[in-house]
């Protein structure tokens, strides 16, 4: 079984896929951009806020430019399929500032690419994370919004070192600095309005990937989480990203 399986992707549409939250979110980009380049779609790649320049055994070509127009019209030019990166800037970090949301849907309606796949989400590579007022920064053409949470974050005190936007997350789970993360923070951090799935467009389809259950212990976290979302239009995946293993 792979991503695109456990998703229940129809490859025979387009989508913008946007993916939010903490704990994965770049490896799922890079396993969703592998699958499909081998079935022969052309994928698009990008973000609504930064993430570290992919490995050149990601992508075909990429592209920077802080000119929408020069965007645009790169873009328009593509005629292969592969996977290609769009940026507006390079930093000295070693990341892209990709591209603001009405260029991802301009481009989406454009159907230039069977796939357009954007991180609309930053964790600073935290496990698990709440959105502030401005985040996550999502599209409004999404036809799939992924929230991604790491398990490895169960056990975990919640304090600046493992949580991004302590403060926001706090107050979504209902848990004071210092507390140990449980399986009931994570399905409150699920079903708040504020919370995962903060600015998910009407039309999106929403998909939970509960990663790194890297272990039967994890695994079996997972799955009691799904048990307690209360959300009934939500898609619960448990995964091991780095090791290819899913759960539903």
């Amino acid at each position: 079984m792979n991503i695109i399986e456990v998703l229940d992707l129809n490859t025979t549409k387009k989508h913008l896929i946007s993916i939010v939250g903490a704990g994965g979110k770049t490896t799922l980009l890079y396993s969703l951009a592998n699958e499909l380049r081998k079935i022969n779609k052309r994928i698009l790649l990008s973000t609504t806020t930064h993430i570290f320049i992919p490995p050149k055994d990601i992508y075909g070509d990429m592209y920077i430019n802080s000119d929408r127009k020069a965007l645009l019209k790169y873009a328009e030019s593509i005629r292969n399929n592969g996977a290609y990166v769009l940026g507006s800037q390079a930093t000295d970090e070693g990341k892209i500032k990709g591209i603001d949301t009405s260029l991802a849907n301009e481009l989406f309606n454009l159907q230039i690419f069977d796939f357009i796949i954007v991180e609309a989400d930053g964790s600073k590579r935290k496990p698990i994370k709440a959105p502030a007022g401005w985040e996550p920064v999502v599209p409004e053409q999404t036809t799939i919004n992924i929230g991604v949470i790491g398990l490895d974050s169960i056990g975990m005190t919640a304090n600046e070192e493992n949580v991004h936007r302590l403060d926001e997350f706090c107050s979504i789970t209902q848990c004071s600095p210092g507390d140990e993360i449980n399986e009931v923070m994570i399905a409150k951090l699920i079903d708040h309005p504020q919370g995962l799935f903060k600015n998910t467009p009407t039309q999106a389809k929403k998909v939970v990937l509960l990663n790194k259950a890297d272990s039967i212990i994890l695994a079996e976290k997972g799955k009691t989480i799904g048990t307690m979302v209360m959300k009934d239009d939500v898609k619960i995946i448990i995964a091991s990203l780095e090791n290819n293993r899913y759960w539903m």
